[in-house]
């Protein structure tokens, strides 16, 4: 009989720890969470093994064990979920915290934090055209990006490498490569930091650099949408390629200060299309400013697991381009995207 209480005992303190994770269809899963992963929550489940569950169907999730929740040092706790926010309290505080699941970029349990935990994800595009006879044309695109993410520090590594020609004309090439940090403070504000080099003969530029730091604010974050702002000083330096007939104007480089701001949304389309539109505005401090504004515009859609399909329209505007260079620039592609 003894031994019947222990083991009851245990199996009753086991079922009390375990957490359980409720979708939107009413299905329950017992197990444990193990991280946020992006738009997924992944879960082990007691039967089932691991699951990644996307953040739009979860209903709610209860969980016993202490978890790092972004914006906090200390351990927090689950109580439950309100729509969509989940409902904790940290040990550094006693005020009971909200914050939707789907802004939510930090969600693991806190001993993994502590050891430092560590996920990554990332995105290839790839698209060209190639034609022959009356007109002769090659070009060719490659963009690819990768996410790394440790605890409240998201790193992003990306870079873009475009070979084009026409009529056996030389091929010129485009390239950038860039980098940012961003270090989350709390549950909608995030410190941002961007470093960002490359290349672009089209536009008159031999070589370009430049570094950037500022504020970012979440607005929200939904199933559907999802609305996000840069705000900050960046440095430019940019040296320009010399053209056969030079003017008074013209000047071999040019290095100046900055402000920026950046807005980045997201909607959600009916029959799994997505719709998304961001934008920068650089605005000069020197007595005659020069601005310039660059958008990115599109339609993407899922053909197969992991594979999209993707039609974007990307727009520049630069108030004082240089000699023989228009002011804008519009460019249209259609390609598809692995991502992981």
């Amino acid at each position: 009989m003894k031994h019947f209480v222990i083991l009851f005992g245990w199996l009753f303190a086991f079922s009390a720890q375990a957490g359980v994770i409720e979708l939107a269809n009413g299905d329950r899963l017992e197990g444990e969470l193990v991280r946020l992963d992006g738009e997924h929550v992944v879960w082990k489940s007691s039967n089932f093994g691991e699951q990644w569950i996307t953040k739009a169907k979860i209903r709610n999730i209860q969980s016993e064990r202490p978890l790092k929740i972004n914006g906090s040092k200390s351990a927090c706790r689950l109580q439950n979920m309100e729509s969509e926010n989940l409902v904790y309290q940290c040990e550094n505080s006693s005020r009971i915290r909200r914050s939707s699941l789907l802004t939510v970029k930090t969600l693991m349990p806190y001993e993994e934090y502590k050891k430092g935990a560590f996920m990554h994800r990332g995105r290839l595009n790839l698209w060209g055209a190639y034609s022959r006879g009356n007109e002769v044309r090659d070009e060719w695109n490659l963009q690819t990006e990768m996410e790394f993410r440790r605890s409240d520090f998201r790193h992003i590594v990306g870079g873009e490498f475009a070979r084009a020609s026409w009529n056996h004309a030389p091929a010129q090439d485009r390239w950038n490569s860039r980098y940012s940090l961003d270090w989350f403070l709390a549950d909608h504000w995030f410190w941002y930091n961007s470093l960002l080099a490359g290349a672009d003969p089209q536009r008159g530029m031999d070589s370009y650099r430049s570094l950037g730091s500022g504020a970012g604010y979440q607005f929200f974050e939904n199933q559907k949408s999802a609305l996000s702002v840069k705000t900050g000083a960046a440095y430019m330096d940019e040296q320009y390629i010399v053209p056969q007939h030079i003017s008074d104007e013209f000047a071999a480089e040019d290095e100046f200060m900055a402000f920026r701001l950046a807005t980045d949304f997201r909607y959600a389309m009916p029959w799994g299309v997505g719709f998304f539109h961001n934008n920068e505005v650089l605005q000069s401090t020197e007595d005659k400013p020069n601005w310039r504004l660059k958008t990115s515009t599109g339609l993407s859609s899922m053909i197969l697991k992991r594979i999209y399909s993707e039609f974007k329209v990307d727009y520049w505007r630069d108030n004082e381009p240089q000699p023989t260079r228009k002011s804008a620039d519009t460019r249209m592609s259609l390609g598809v995207s692995y991502k992981w």
